[in-house]
């Protein structure tokens, strides 16, 4: 055995049953021992505490793992496979990567859980392009935060969501829940409503919301707007707000996104969203923009979804994301 940074695999080839579950199969690794030549660290959040409607997001990170399975067996050795999808061949051995397990959490804490979450994310962005597996979309806050803090300059937000998460402050949940992370980032000293993109928008919002979207100069890109120009389209003027006058940028996509007939299993489903195909088209094309230094996955709730294809397509769509970036 050698030291290579891109061999040590947690799963014997092709046996996608076997072994620890780690994203893609890579191995584990604290984040305060991870090296600069590591290139993605993966990071699970298993907290659900903040959610208004159907909880079960905290046994996302678990599942997405689970299903990455699947593309690790095909793409996961050193001849790799050829994905017919984008015609382009790829080995995950092309790509060094770990797995930094689960950031601590505690159940009914939301305010002890976002620091040590920001914490968890700052350490890994430290050495490597982290990605955070969700757990409900409030943890978005802290793992932006983390990656602001180790980011030197403003940092601009690529949204796919069927919510805008804008609230304010809601007389039940307080100012921190699912529904507030993008009025939280909006606070921070590195981040502005200003360079922050969002896709697929498609519920019921509150009053004042179109309102927000004009003062504040927010992007969007409406479902009816994607049906009309195209997800390409809309990705393309996504990127080109959310990297106008900033350092970096932050991607973070909402499974709920996604029209519930492809992902079932979420807390808060709205119907009229992106095909599973547009989704993953759209993390290929955000996959080449360099800009993006950390990106995130949030509210898989498996339990909701007996089919596992929830799991399976956010599994997916991070490959698809990963591989059009390192590959």
């Amino acid at each position: 055995m050698t030291n290579d940074i891109r061999e040590p695999t947690t799963r014997p080839p092709d046996l996608t049953f076997a072994g620890i579950d780690t994203f893609f199969g890579a191995a584990p690794e604290d984040p305060d021992e991870l090296t600069d030549d590591v290139d993605v660290g993966f990071v699970g959040v298993p907290f659900d505490g903040s959610v208004s409607r159907r909880p079960g997001t905290r046994y996302g990170p678990g599942a997405l793992r689970a299903a990455s399975s699947w593309q690790s067996t095909f793409a996961g050795g050193p001849a790799g496979a050829h994905n017919v999808d984008t015609d382009r061949h790829v080995s995950y051995d092309d790509i060094a990567m770990r797995d930094c397990g689960d950031a601590p959490t505690i159940p009914n804490d939301v305010e002890r859980t976002r620091d040590q979450v920001a914490a968890y994310v700052q350490a890994v962005t430290e050495s490597a392009f982290p990605v955070v597996l969700g757990g409900d979309h409030y943890i978005t806050y802290p793992s932006f935060a983390g990656v602001a803090n180790a980011v030197d300059g403003d940092i601009g937000l690529i949204h796919l969501d069927a919510h805008s998460d804008t609230s304010d402050g809601s007389e039940i949940y307080g100012d921190h829940w699912h529904g507030s992370p993008m009025a939280r980032i909006d606070e921070l000293p590195d981040a502005s409503y200003e360079t922050h993109a969002m896709v697929g928008i498609r519920c019921y919002e509150r009053d004042g919301f179109p309102e927000l979207v004009s003062e504040r100069g927010i992007h969007v890109d409406y479902a009816r707007d994607i049906r009309e120009k195209g997800i390409e389209t809309a990705i393309e003027h996504a990127i080109q707000h959310a990297t106008d006058g900033t350092d970096a940028v932050y991607l973070t996509v909402d499974i709920d996104a996604v029209d519930p007939a492809f992902a079932p299993g979420t807390g808060t489903p709205e119907p009229g969203g992106l095909t599973s195909s547009e989704l993953l088209l759209a993390m290929d094309r955000l996959g080449a923009c360099s800009d993006i230094a950390a990106m995130d996955l949030m509210e898989v709730a498996p339990r909701l979804d007996p089919t596992d294809s929830t799991a399976m397509l956010g599994s997916m769509a991070i490959a698809r994301f990963l591989e059009r970036r390192f590959c």
